[in-house]
């Protein structure tokens, strides 16, 4: 991997972006729809899977997978998502979701 590519960031800062629209819209339709706890950690669980292929098939250094997360959670407060919860999806992706 040439010196410039380890540091290109731009396909997983778009990545990001898509994650922190469709982390939005998936918790706005658990609400309208009322979905228990079972469905909604299914249907979360989908999205952290989503994370984790990408991560796989772009095979991610350290520093463009923490440039990742930095722009998912930015994209997340963009929305109004509250801190706590932004945390909460940041943490599940660090421990589940994003393989080294």
């Amino acid at each position: 991997m040439g010196f410039k590519r380890w540091f290109d960031t731009s396909e997983g800062s778009l990545f990001a972006e898509q994650i922190a629209g469709d982390y939005d819209k998936l918790r706005r339709s658990v609400v309208v729809r009322g979905d228990d706890a079972v469905k909604q950690a299914k249907k979360f669980g989908k999205l952290r899977q989503r994370v984790q292929e990408f991560q796989l098939e772009h095979k991610l250094n350290f520093y463009r997978k923490a440039k990742m997360l930095s722009d998912i959670k930015a994209g997340m407060n963009r929305r109004g998502i509250e801190e706590d919860e932004i945390s909460e999806f940041l943490r599940s992706l660090l421990l589940k979701g994003i393989p080294d």
